[in-house]
């Protein structure tokens, strides 16, 4: 009971920080972004727990497919929040980009994402039980997990360092702040993945980040999470997951 009562007060005090942070953005903005920084990191995290106690009660295609409509249903709230805030698509990140650009920041941050991943093995970080079973095995799973990365890698870049990032760079005044709040944010939203695998995927949040930041566009961050996504299940797991 302690515990529940510490989590709610915790949780409420948060909220009502992150409402009053964020006075400077329209209500609806206002309202989504809250409920990205408060609500959403422990109901991820409290879902985590209860996969992780049986992953193997749910197919892999089943949960590749409710993953991909929960992210889709997300990026639909995101794009409906901006509409009611009247917040342009170029402000999202919506915008294009000389494809030089294009292609040199995805694939930067690509090979930078994926030597992460390397690194962390390297250093012993070892994959939870649902993060294993999550790797496809056969055929029609892989092509479910490939689903699943393309639309995480749009979904999650459109939510994140599309909408969230410029929310809070406009809440705070300043990119900096955005940006650490943006990937801490980002990397609870993995504890599904260890401390450790939440704490890599803050610093892969924040290196997606980076071409964003670069060229006012999310379509290069969207190519290269897809890409470290589909290279890491589908490539290098053998090497990264240890079965």
């Amino acid at each position: 009971m302690r515990r529940q009562a510490l989590f709610w007060l915790v949780f409420l005090a948060a909220a009502v920080a992150a409402w009053s942070a964020t006075r400077a953005l329209p209500t609806a903005a206002r309202a989504f972004t809250v409920f990205l920084l408060v609500p959403l990191p422990p109901l991820t995290w409290w879902q985590a727990r209860l996969a992780e106690a049986a992953p193997e009660a749910v197919s892999r295609r089943a949960l590749y497919l409710s993953s991909a409509v929960a992210l889709w249903g997300l990026a639909a709230a995101t794009v409906m929040a901006a509409r009611a805030s009247a917040i342009p698509p170029d402000v999202l990140g919506i915008r294009p980009v000389p494809l030089g650009a294009a292609i040199g920041w995805a694939a930067g941050a690509t090979v930078t994402g994926l030597a992460v991943l390397v690194l962390a093995r390297a250093l012993n970080v070892r994959e939870t039980r649902t993060v294993a079973y999550l790797i496809p095995v056969t055929p029609r799973e892989k092509v479910g997990f490939a689903f699943l990365s393309l639309t995480a890698g749009v979904t999650e870049e459109l939510v994140f360092r599309g909408f969230l990032l410029s929310a809070l760079q406009r809440a705070a005044g300043s990119l900096l702040p955005a940006l650490l709040a943006t990937s801490l944010v980002f990397g609870l939203l993995h504890a599904y993945q260890s401390s450790s695998g939440a704490l890599r995927a803050t610093l892969l949040g924040a290196l997606l980040a980076a071409p964003v930041v670069a060229t006012g566009s999310i379509y290069p961050a969207m190519a290269a999470h897809a890409a470290i996504d589909l290279v890491s299940g589908l490539i290098l797991a053998p090497y990264l997951v240890d079965r």
